[in-house]
């Protein structure tokens, strides 16, 4: 495993990247975080922590304006197709929660 912890990593990491353009998203089981990962890298600089109790995601925001609600809805439609509910992610320091889209209800 390479320094650090790090499983995975694409690309370099800007000297002027600051905490602000990370997402970190917070998944219960490696396999969870790994699935996660190879659905992000295809379009995201992104790699997986793994701590004691923790696989940790972490993803670099493009800094378009839109960019963070893109990731979010990205990594919600990866949540629907992964079976789980909701996982846990940080953005800025502050912990958020992050629900799988429920299913339209339909009239009728």
């Amino acid at each position: 495993m390479p320094e650090g912890g790090r499983d995975s990593h694409r690309g370099s990491m800007s000297t002027e990247t600051s905490l602000q353009d990370i997402v970190l998203f917070e998944l219960p089981t490696r396999a969870g975080a790994e699935r996660l990962l190879r659905y992000m890298t295809p379009t995201r600089l992104s790699w997986l922590e793994t701590t004691e109790g923790a696989c940790i995601v972490g993803v670099f925001l493009h800094g378009e304006e839109a960019d963070l609600a893109l990731l979010l809805r990205h990594v919600q439609a990866w949540l629907g197709s992964s079976k789980l509910a909701a996982i846990r992610f940080e953005l800025d320091g502050r912990p958020y929660v992050l629900e799988a889209c429920k299913p339209a209800l339909t009239p009728g």
